[in-house]
């Protein structure tokens, strides 16, 4: 299954993919592919991985020739380079997008670049994609068609205005959502008077969330971003872990 995490930029989209990556290792739901599509690149951080090449910057080598063997094609030289983008860990590998496309055209490239990412997600279980902030990966269609879509939102209206957009940008593009689309509340508690108001904001006319949770602060998850820790070895009984202890990929 893609699972899809979409939301404005800040509301805390890569700490709850890092949670959920946390949740589908914790039910043995593996191996899984983890995707950094958003161009700032701060999931390998939030998962204690330290920066590594980029498919953007594999990009760049093959679009500006590099030292490809005459012998060898453009789909298989991008495979090598490739390679050297993904960062293996047990039961998980992480694979990170890095900078859009640059001046130029880049269409033959990211033809390649979506061949070879279809061929690499079926080696997996699942794929969890943190996209890129805001609508771009909707509108370009470049997120593929998720059967989960995990909706981030914060206590500022704009971010649960955002949510709404970009979920009837996504049924207008496809014809109906995905089977499952969730929304978290990042930085609201249980008893929250203003969920019930975000909820309602953020989901789109004649459409409901299969689930909605509510992500509390957390001083352990700030302590940890701050100095670059993984999320992945968070205190399972810690505010931010409890709160989607209940997610899955089962109704």
């Amino acid at each position: 299954m893609i699972i899809a995490v979409v939301g404005k930029g800040g509301v805390g989209k890569t700490t709850v993919a890092a949670l959920l990556l946390r949740r589908l290792l914790d039910s043995a739901q593996t191996p899984v592919l983890a995707i950094d599509a958003d161009p700032s690149s701060c999931l390998g951080s939030a998962l204690g991985i330290a920066a590594t090449r980029t498919l953007g910057e594999a990009r760049d080598v093959l679009r500006e020739g590099g030292d490809r063997p005459a012998s060898m094609s453009q789909a298989e030289y991008f495979a090598l380079q490739a390679e050297d983008a993904m960062a293996e860990r047990e039961g998980f590998d992480l694979l990170t997008m890095g900078h859009p496309e640059g001046k130029g055209c880049y269409c033959f490239v990211n033809n390649l670049i979506r061949d070879h990412l279809d061929r690499l997600a079926r080696g997996y279980r699942h794929v969890l994609l943190d996209c890129e902030a805001g609508l771009e990966h909707l509108s370009r269609r470049t997120a593929g068609r998720p059967g989960a879509m995990i909706c981030v939102a914060n206590r500022s209206r704009m971010a649960a205005e955002t949510v709404r957009r970009a979920l009837t940008l996504y049924r207008s593009l496809h014809r109906e959502l995905p089977l499952r689309v969730d929304l978290v509340l990042n930085g609201f508690s249980d008893g929250d008077p203003r969920a019930a108001e975000a909820t309602a904001l953020a989901c789109p006319e004649g459409a409901r969330f299969h689930r909605v949770f509510l992500l509390p602060e957390d001083p352990e998850v700030r302590s940890r971003e701050s100095a670059g820790r993984s999320l992945l070895e968070l205190a399972p009984d810690g505010p931010a872990a409890s709160a989607l202890r209940d997610w899955g990929l089962r109704p």
